[in-house]
């Protein structure tokens, strides 16, 4: 059954307490809803819902009524209920007296929560729960979706994260229709924030006379705008939700740039930029006394600016618009510990104002385990004793898109160890972000995501309210939420075990095989055998395995050991990608079992059969590959032909299997991923420009299978191998460099590599020569302040393993792709590797604070720098280069 519908059609049904026949009898005995006489807006809503589920009962005891309250006294006090401890939040009693049902909470929100549950239990037993008496308290204090104010692309004047809010690009920030909808399934399944990700919000929601320069806008349009969000808080407050503005720092209003001769990003506080950003968060705190912030430091701030800006712009800010608004409650500050020092900022910000809250990405940009360990779990450690409450934010989901997911159980567990963490906070991103709120599916019309993900959003609440409930029970719970949908109790059991089985397939073998669990990597379009055999050269985010998977061993180490004949320990990838086939395997049978049950949903359901089998060749796919990469890899120690023969079937294989996964998932979804930026450089570079889906892939994994062949046939033969062609020199984006840190030079061998040293480049990859760079002094630093002729990507060379204690050497891998290896070396310095960033037309400010880098040049914002070929070089992790045997 649509949940969207079902509130619907209790709304119509809201305040109907008695229910005549056409004759005039009446349906059944009306149950008076009782709230306290200062009832808030929360508890109205909850008695709202509570009279519609009411309203289908058809045999109510005589004389029952349901008497809501906050508390256990005034209006409740008869009851002799016991007192709520000084800390309950959100807490709720529901206990059957007599012929009166009573709801007491500990708050207004908790009362909303038991009519809710009360309301719940009505629609199950089809009347009033005999003999109730239950109370609920939260496991988490914050439970939070998200949704993006942004583009799967950069639109808005090459300005990474800011899009302004119009019809046009968000049409659905102004369908109050949908956001009712969207905004009761949150209060069912209790969740209390919903967080809007956008760059600078500020100048599409509030009117700024200080600072008329800075309205970008139409009047009429930013009127919209504002009365828009206006409803949007008031009615997320009613449902106990408070909405939390997103935004980025230091992003300036694009208009207030150009009038005051500014990039629109700045990587260091001014004051003219410190007054402009105090002032507009006082207004949003004024204006929108419901709402709260949720802020990224890092990023275009230089991470160790960040406790200065907090302390001298934001805070301000709010507490200025606190002393001008007629609401006194302190809103919430949600603070991302992502590319700034982020305990220098909570030692300096808490002082100042205590509702200040901490978020950190679980397992990344993808989803990979029930648990973390070492660095992560550290890190949260440390956020949970520094912080009001840390807020584990599953992120993006890119190992999980576009395909259906929804294990129960998996997100059961996985939210069992946040309190055991220390995680206070649950802040959860949709299936498909970038493309909210539709799906990827290529249905006509386009399915929402919250009816397609709709187990999702359900699970996750639910365990985010209470994961310690009875594994037994919930299994009854979900099914019984599929036969609902699908028809009967046998669709629903067979359904349930395919998003079971399905569930941990792509989780648990990206830590394995994977380069990284961001947004660089796309797992459903697959690696590349150079990804598998020599993923150091892809510069792989190391905590995927060491600290958002469980312990185990990675590819390399795996047939290290084998030839070593040592014991293996942990997990294995061979063994973990042996177990995803069978268990997609049997996730599909399990599905296609459900057929001659499903009586309801049908196109539904044929939709999931699909995804199942695309899963299940998907791992299948990947077995034969890990298989294939395992024999190239003992190659590399022995040199035996053998091992490069048994490696080709497989690798052929792999490539058929993808075949088939491309007929069938390339006609079912749009796009294989929502991202359309540059960042995805996995499996292939190039992002949604070059390799949309499955089919512009296919062809590039038929390439590199050929090589292989003609590889394998002249190594046999004893034929001459023929190496890639010479590089040539990368396109330039002209530059100007403006007054401040830097100077130009033209990069070449025998060039100086900094300023004021007398270090040289002795050798250079051959794209780079004759580049125009700018170096700098590394004992110095600064900024660079530059203007770009067009949107660019920035090349910078970073000494490998740098310290990152007063710069971004070796930078976040998420907002910098890593292009080329070994590029630049000089006697007394570690060879460095070259690095690019996409930066926007105009004037831009860069500071990487002091250290050993420097500006190698800027190239067009859509070449791709391809990969060379280098027969001599070693493999990066050590083992001899085998890469050129498919490249």
């Amino acid at each position: 059954m649509n949940l969207s519908l079902c509130k619907a059609h209790r709304l119509l049904l809201a305040g109907m307490i008695l229910a005549p026949l056409a004759g005039g009898r009446a349906l059944a005995a009306p149950v008076k809803v009782i709230t306290a006489k200062q009832a808030t807006p929360r508890e109205l809503y909850g008695a709202q819902e509570l009279r519609a589920a009411l309203a289908e009962v058809k045999d109510a005891p005589r004389g029952a009524r349901v008497m809501a309250a906050v508390g256990s006294a005034g209006e409740l006090s008869r009851f002799h209920l016991p007192a709520w401890w000084p800390q309950a939040e959100e807490a709720f009693l529901i206990r059957q007296v007599g012929n009166t049902w009573v709801v007491s909470g500990s708050d207004p929100s908790g009362v909303m929560y038991g009519e809710l549950e009360l309301a719940d239990r009505v629609r199950a037993a089809h009347g009033l729960p005999v003999g109730i008496d239950e109370m609920e308290h939260p496991a988490l204090k914050l439970r939070g979706v998200c949704i993006g104010m942004q583009k799967p692309e950069i639109t808005y004047e090459g300005a990474e994260y800011d899009y302004p809010y119009t019809p046009k690009d968000f049409p659905f920030f102004y369908d109050k229709a949908e956001w009712t909808k969207y905004l009761d399934m949150l209060a069912q399944e209790r969740y209390n924030t919903l967080y809007l990700w956008n760059g600078h919000p500020f100048t599409s929601l509030l009117k700024l006379p200080r600072y008329p320069e800075a309205q970008e806008l139409p009047t009429a349009q930013l009127e919209q705008n504002i009365a828009m969000f206006q409803w949007l808080t008031r009615e997320a407050n009613r449902r106990g939700i408070w909405v939390l503005q997103g935004f980025y720092n230091i992003h300036l209003s694009h208009a207030f740039a150009r009038a005051h001769g500014l990039p629109y990003h700045l990587s260091t506080p001014t004051p003219l930029a410190a007054a402009y950003t105090r002032y507009v968060i006082s207004e949003f705190v004024r204006e929108y006394p419901h709402a709260g912030l949720m802020m990224t430091l890092g990023e275009a701030l230089n991470p160790h600016d960040g406790a200065q800006w907090m302390t001298e712009a934001i805070i301000p800010g709010v507490l200025d618009g606190l002393k001008e608004s007629e609401e006194r409650t302190e809103p919430p500050i949600v603070v991302r510990a992502h590319a700034t020092d982020i305990a220098a900022v909570m030692k300096a910000a808490l002082p100042l104002y205590p509702n200040i809250d901490t978020m950190f990405k679980w397992n990344g940009e993808s989803l990979t385990w029930t648990n973390v360990r070492g660095p992560v779990r550290d890190r949260f450690r440390m956020l949970a004793e520094e912080s009001n409450v840390t807020i584990a934010n599953v992120h993006l989901l890119s190992d999980l898109e576009p395909f259906r997911w929804g294990d129960p159980d998996f997100i059961r567990q996985t939210l069992m160890n946040f309190p055991r963490i220390g995680i206070g906070g649950l802040h959860l991103y949709p299936l498909r972000y970038w493309d909210w709120p539709y799906s990827g599916d290529a249905t006509q019309p386009p399915l929402m995501q919250t009816d397609r993900d709709w187990i999702w959003f359900a699970a996750w609440g639910r365990y985010a309210w209470n994961p310690f409930r009875d594994p037994q029970k919930e299994h009854a719970y979900w099914a019984a939420q599929f036969a609902q949908r699908f028809g009967t109790a046998e669709a629903g059991e067979k359904l349930l075990e395919a998003y079971t089985l399905a569930g941990p397939c792509q989780p648990s073998l990206l830590p394995r095989i994977g380069i990284t669990e961001g947004n660089r990597e796309a797992l459903v379009l697959g690696m590349t055998m150079p990804q598998l055999i020599d993923p150091a050269r892809y510069n792989p985010a190391q905590t995927l395995w060491t600290g958002d998977g469980p312990p185990g061993e990675r590819l390399d180490e795996y047939v290290a050991e084998e030839v070593k004949q040592q014991p293996h320990h942990g997990e294995t990838p061979i063994g973990v990608s042996d177990e995803t086939v069978k268990a997609s395997q049997q996730a599909y049978a399990a599905a296609q079992a459900a057929a001659p049950f499903v009586t309801e949903n049908r196109a539904e359901y044929e939709r999931i059969v699909n995804d199942m089998h695309c899963i299940s060749l998907l791992m299948q796919f990947y077995n034969d590959r890990i298989r294939a990469a395992q024999e190239v890899l003992l190659y590399g120690y022995d040199r035996n032909m053998e091992h490069l023969r048994r490696a080709e079937p497989l690798l052929a294989e792999s490539v058929q299997l993808y075949s088939e996964l491309t007929s069938l998932a390339g006609p079912a979804y749009r796009t294989a991923t929502s991202m359309e930026t540059t960042q995805r450089q996995i499996p292939f570079p190039g992002g949604m420009k070059h390799f949309p889906s499955w089919q512009q892939c296919l062809p590039m994994y038929q390439k590199e299978l050929a090589t292989f062949q003609s590889r394998v046939a002249a190594l046999s033969s004893g034929a001459p191998i023929t190496e890639a062609s010479a590089a040539k020199t990368l396109p330039q984006v002209a530059f100007h460099l403006l007054p401040g840190a830097g100077e130009e030079f033209t990069v070449a061998k025998g060039a100086g590599l900094f300023a004021g040293s007398a270090e040289t480049i002795s050798q250079l990859a051959p794209e780079l020569s004759g580049m125009k760079g700018i170096r700098i002094a590394p004992a110095q630093g600064g900024t660079l302040r530059f203007n770009l002729a067009q949107s660019a990507q920035i090349l910078v060379g970073f000494t490998r393993g740098a310290s990152r204690k007063n710069s971004v050497l070796d930078p976040d891998t998420e907002q910098w792709n890593l292009v080329l290896l070994h590029a630049v070396q000089s006697p007394r310095i570690k060879s460095m590797a070259v690095w690019a960033k996409p930066l926007p037309t105009g004037e831009n400010e860069l500071d990487l604070g002091k250290g050993q880098y420097v500006v190698l040049g800027f190239i067009p914002s859509d070449y791709q720098v391809a990969a060379q070929v280098n027969f001599d070089r070693g493999g990066e992790s050590g083992t001899p280069n085998l890469d050129w045997l498919f490249e």
